[in-house]
């Protein structure tokens, strides 16, 4: 095996989302080279995507970081790569989705170190303080939360890779492992390998679970792919990771909810379920304008798993709702057996003075008055009437949440 040089652009792409109370505050001017990027991205939106939903992102170019691309297991302290990682913020003010992009733009170096890196979700930068830290907290001052879980790569390079470093890539390992010391052989992998989704002969797309190798096929002089031609495919990419961001967003929430006992309510449960339907625009099938990028949105969708996140929002949302009708069934069996002790004091204390009177009146061997009489059916009546309309209402509100449940 050959020591594997990648050559070429690496992008990272994080979904995220704003935390509650944060106050995003946009960071200072960037340089040309990092605004270009960013227009580029808001360019394709403005010209590839249907739906309005490119009118509430906001861009920002967040700094250039020193990242470690290299598996601590594998290289020596000699062999230890760190390249310059420029971070860029998409985010959707209306929801509070975002997307994190990590560039490393016209690099060598060893990718699938990195992307074995990624796959662990221990990605380290070094900040500002000369600290290591990881994504999480780079972002954090930013107010922002980022699911390294659902971390997409996009490898973008003018060169053939070698087929024994291919499965490597898809994989997410480090090729030529020591601690390994044997080749993926999966079936699987080789048919990623071997099915190209792209949908013009400018280049070849190669998609595996949180992978995605571009290889430029334009004639061009340049040695690495350009910008405007990564961005042809970034878009699409971008746009499939603020779906995954928004029900993996809800999800946690709903977990959190079904966790904590006082969350048990259906105001909670309204609340995340308006929450999430205001991300719907990013599930609009037909939010791409050209049929070519819907289709590969398609493939990629299918790829990377993501109603597999939705299906399984769907079965928590179902355990909330259940625990939740549990939860108030509960509350009002405890409500009902209250009204019965109430209609039972009640009906004693009503009756108590006149079935005393009745007892004395039977020592004695004296009867009612007819006055007495009427008063002892009276309160009988009046008592049971009471009783009977606690015992009705009671019975309706239990039918009522039977009914719901």
């Amino acid at each position: 095996m050959s020591d594997e040089v990648f050559s070429g652009n690496v992008y990272i792409l994080i979904p995220a989302y704003l935390n509650k109370n944060a106050a995003f505050k946009q960071p200072l001017a960037c340089e040309p080279h990092h605004k270009a990027f960013i227009d580029d991205l808001a360019d394709k939106y403005n010209d590839e995507i249907s739906s309005d939903v490119h009118k509430s992102l906001i861009r920002s170019y967040l700094g250039t970081f020193p990242l470690e691309c290299f598996d601590d297991l594998e290289s020596h302290f000699e062999q230890k790569c760190h390249q310059n990682a420029e971070l860029f913020l998409s985010l959707h003010r209306k929801t509070g989705l975002a997307v994190i992009t990590i560039r490393l733009f016209e690099k060598e170096l060893p990718a699938s170190q990195l992307l074995d890196r990624l796959s662990k979700g221990s990605l380290l930068f070094t900040n500002d303080c000369g600290e290591g830290v990881s994504i999480e907290s780079l972002v954090a001052q930013w107010g922002v939360s980022v699911v390294t879980t659902s971390a997409k790569a996009c490898l973008s390079t003018r060169q053939e890779i070698p087929q024994d470093v291919l499965p490597y890539y898809f994989a997410n390992e480090t090729y030529a492992s020591k601690n390994m010391s044997a080749q993926i052989t999966s079936k699987e992998f080789k048919h990623q390998m071997s099915t190209n989704v792209a949908q013009y002969d400018s280049s070849d797309i190669f998609v595996g679970k949180n992978s995605v190798i571009r290889i430029d096929r334009r004639n061009s002089e340049h040695e690495y792919p350009a910008l405007a031609s990564d961005g042809t495919f970034l878009f699409v990419l971008e746009a499939l990771l603020y779906k995954e961001a928004a029900v993996v967003r809800t999800n946690k929430q709903v977990l959190i909810a079904i966790e904590q006992n006082d969350l048990l309510a259906l105001e909670v449960l309204n609340k995340l379920t308006s929450e999430f339907s205001s991300t719907i625009p990013f599930w609009d099938i037909k939010i791409f304008n050209y049929l070519t990028a819907q289709q590969l949105a398609n493939n990629l969708d299918e790829r990377f798993g993501v109603n597999q996140h939705f299906e399984l929002y769907e079965k928590n949302q179902q355990l909330l709702q259940y625990r939740i009708n549990l939860k108030e069934g509960i509350e009002q069996e405890k409500k009902n057996n209250i009204l019965y002790i109430i209609a039972v004091i009640l009906f004693i204390f009503e009756l108590a003075p006149h079935c005393y009177l009745l007892f004395t009146r039977i020592l004695n061997g004296k009867w009612f008055s007819s006055v007495e009489f009427l008063s002892l059916i009276g309160a009988g009546i009046s008592t049971a009437l009471l009783a009977g309309l606690l015992v009705l209402f009671i019975s309706y509100k239990q039918k009522k949440k039977n009914a719901k449940i």
